[in-house]
């Protein structure tokens, strides 16, 4: 979810029911399920060499700090059992897959945010569920039955809340915020929590003496938009517990990334050319994947990026 979404979060006088579905540690989880010998290990699934991410991390390794996105090296530091496994994307789409048939036996209105999670609108559900806890426990316990695959649900009013919400509990929890509920929900939760609000982001509001939620709903809709634009119209509206953004089925994705890493004094640092074209096409493909691109490599709207950062180097393309 981003703050620069089209549909605003301002109020409305229908009220939703959404439920927020997230997989535990999804790849993860998957290796472990398919290999006995890596259950209630820390594992994680990416490479173990030096230029090596990690694409996710099992519960046992994130006790000791280790999360996605972190260099292999700097996992391996804080966790020196750490088992590293080779991502198998192909095994998570079929089981993503899987489990949107899940999904659409409750609701047709189904916004997948990744492979591992999803929102689902319920209000008007196919089985004529009256009660969105009762359709969100039916859903995990299905995932788990078919799968052996565990999830955590939030369920609320709105698209922001459930998704605080699904991370109340997790894992293999659930959580409801209602409608009384919400404002008081968000009033004591740190700015830098909020979904859509990034770490540079949350500096400029801490800057501004902005550090809560409370604090946030505190100002005035002029002060947020004068000082973080249209985002600014988002901040303040969730900041009270309202978001009116739909849940949007067969939403077209709008950007498509692909980054690779490069550390210093490395080969394929001064390679950095040939990395950027390497990118580029990894980009390229997943542009003709999401319908944003044509076979001769024709785009809709391209933007592309080139980027080196220090320490660590890294070449995104976006």
């Amino acid at each position: 979810m981003t703050a620069e979404d089209d549909d605003q979060a301002e109020p409305s006088p229908r009220q939703r029911k959404i439920i927020h579905v997230d997989m535990d540690a999804f790849y993860a989880s998957v290796e472990q399920r398919d290999n006995p010998d890596l259950r209630g290990k820390p594992i994680a699934v990416g490479g173990s060499r030096e230029r090596g991410v990690v694409a996710a991390a099992s519960y046992e390794a994130r006790k000791f700090g280790v999360r996605s996105a972190m260099p292999s090296v700097t996992a391996k530091r804080q966790c020196p059992d750490l088992i590293f496994v080779k991502p198998r994307f192909e095994v998570y789409k079929e089981i993503s897959r899987h489990i949107r048939t899940i999904f659409a036996e409750h609701t047709e209105i189904i916004e997948p945010l990744s492979l591992d999670e999803a929102y689902l609108d319920v209000t008007e559900n196919i089985q004529g569920i009256p009660v969105a806890t009762e359709i969100a426990t039916m859903i995990r316990a299905k995932i788990l039955s078919e799968t052996a695959l565990t999830a955590s649900a939030g369920v609320s009013y709105n698209k922001f809340l459930a998704k605080l919400a699904s991370d109340h509990r997790k894992p293999n929890g659930q959580f409801v915020v209602t409608p009384r509920m919400g404002p008081s929900f968000v009033q004591d939760l740190p700015v830098g929590k909020f979904h859509g609000i990034g770490p540079a982001t949350s500096a400029k509001m801490n800057g501004l003496g902005i550090f809560t939620g409370m604090d946030m709903r505190n100002q005035t809709l002029e002060f947020m938009t004068a000082n973080f634009g249209k985002a600014g119209t988002y901040y303040y509206w969730i900041s009270r517990g309202i978001d009116d953004r739909p849940v949007r089925a067969n939403r077209i994705r709008k950007s498509v990334g692909a980054e690779t890493t490069f550390f210093p004094g490395s080969r394929r640092l001064r390679c950095a050319g040939r990395g950027a074209a390497a990118a580029d096409r990894q980009g390229l493909a997943s542009l003709r994947e999401h319908g944003l691109a044509g076979p001769d490599g024709d785009t809709q709207g391209e933007v592309f990026r080139f980027r080196v950062d220090h320490p660590q180097q890294v070449c995104r393309y976006h």
